[in-house]
Order: C-alpha cells, then structure tokens, then sequence
C-alpha cells in the first residue's frame, strides 16, 4: 500500500486479515486534501455500490419473514409502477440485474442536471419507470442502479419503514456496526472522508450529489474495521439462515 502511494495510485484505508485474524489496518493518503488529514482505520469513507450488499441482505430477510417470495412481481408492492413492466419484473430479476431497466446514472442529463437535486424515493421513481427496457426481464444481464434503487423502495413499502431505519434496525445493530450508516450531506460526521476525483495527475473535489439519489443502491458509508466485521458476519446465520444463502 505504500508502494502504490509513492506512485500516486492508492488513497484511502485498508484492511487484511488471514485466516480470521487482522494482519493490517491503517490508511494512506489524506481524508481531507486542503487540511492534510491523513486516512486511517477508523475513516468513514462513502462505499458507493457496496451499498448494494447490504440491500440485497435486508431483501432476503423480509423473504424469510414471509413478506415477499423473489419470484413476486414488482407491482405487488409498487402498485404505481407502469403495470407491463411491473407484472413482468420480478424481485429476483432486480437483486440479479437482469431486469432490463435502464440505469438512471447512464441518463445523459443525470449527473449534469439532475444529480443535485433531493427527491423522496417514489418522486425518483418517476424518473425512470417510464423508460422502455433495455431487453426482456430474465434474458440478459446488465448493471442497474435503478433496479437496486426500486429494491429499497419495496423494503419501504413492506416494512413502514425508511430505508436507513431499517439497515440500523437488522444489521447494524445487530453486528454492532457503530461507525457505518446512510450518508447525509448536512449531517456533522466525526471522521468522514472528503470526496475526491482524478483529473489527469491531480485531485479535484468532487462535484455535489444529493444522497436521495443513491439511496439503496449507493448511499451508505462505513469503515474498513466495520466492513470486516460485515464480511465475518456473512460466515455464519447471524442475519439470515444458511439455506437462504443458498
């Protein structure tokens, strides 16, 4: 990890364990460019698509509670979505990525215009439920943040909850994941890494993105000590049973 900081290819923190026993944890580079605060083990960073995990997980819970099956349509929980896409999308085509949605950061006007703005999750959900699929559900694979985005508003629907309540009540508490939650802008987080973007050999600031966006498909952030914690957990039935990780 050093190396790749002296060649100006790693900044961030990392984690390694062998054989359930942490060999490395620490950070390289800086959490914030302008103050020089280095990275560390204890750095919240945002994670991005590994948000997707932990959706996919809250997903197969409400399965085994008898709430949903992965083979039920969309529409039986998102009455609202267009009925000859909702009937033929399945649960299981969404967590699978082989919906066919279109994937709403591909949207030529997303990241230009639309990335700025706060939307509740069935506002945004009109941003692309019209879109025609991109191939028939079921026949082809290709990645789609919509998909995972209608994932957390099905928990939503099921459950009475937001989201963000439920990732803290069913995993976070329960792994006692203290230093991982759904990313807020104005929220004061102690150690919350800025963000950063390449442009040629340089960093730039990255450019604002309102976390109503991302939301279960990207919204959260966490630390590499409370995603090892994560990791371990999906070794045993703490959170759900065997067969269902199947």
């Amino acid at each position: 990890l050093a190396l790749y900081k002296s060649y100006d290819k790693f900044n961030g923190s990392a984690l390694v364990s062998d054989g359930g026993e942490v060999i490395h944890k620490g950070g390289n580079g800086w959490a914030n460019m302008e103050w020089k605060i280095q990275n560390s083990a204890d750095t919240k960073h945002r994670l991005g698509s590994i948000t997707k995990q932990f959706t996919a997980m809250l997903i197969l819970q409400l399965m085994e509670d008898g709430k949903l099956e992965l083979e039920d349509p969309i529409i039986k929980f998102i009455p609202e979505y267009p009925k000859e896409r909702g009937e033929i999308i399945t649960v299981h085509h969404l967590l699978t990525h082989t919906s066919g949605t279109p994937n709403y950061t591909s949207f030529p006007s997303f990241f230009q215009k639309d990335s700025r703005e706060a939307y509740s999750p069935m506002e945004f959900v009109g941003y692309f439920c019209d879109s025609t699929l991109n191939f028939q559900p079921g026949s082809n694979f290709e990645y789609s943040n919509s998909g995972y985005f209608l994932l957390g508003v099905i928990i939503e629907e099921l459950t009475g909850n937001t989201y963000k309540e439920e990732l803290k009540t069913r995993i976070f508490d329960p792994l006692e994941m203290k230093d991982t939650g759904y990313d807020n802008h104005p929220d004061i987080l102690e150690k919350r890494a800025a963000g950063y973007e390449r442009q040629g050999l340089s960093y730039i600031n990255a450019p604002y993105l309102d976390m109503s966006l991302p939301y279960s498909a990207g919204s959260m952030y966490s630390t590499v000590e409370d995603l090892y914690t994560w990791d371990q957990a999906l070794y045993t039935n703490k959170l759900i049973s065997e067969e269902s990780k199947m």
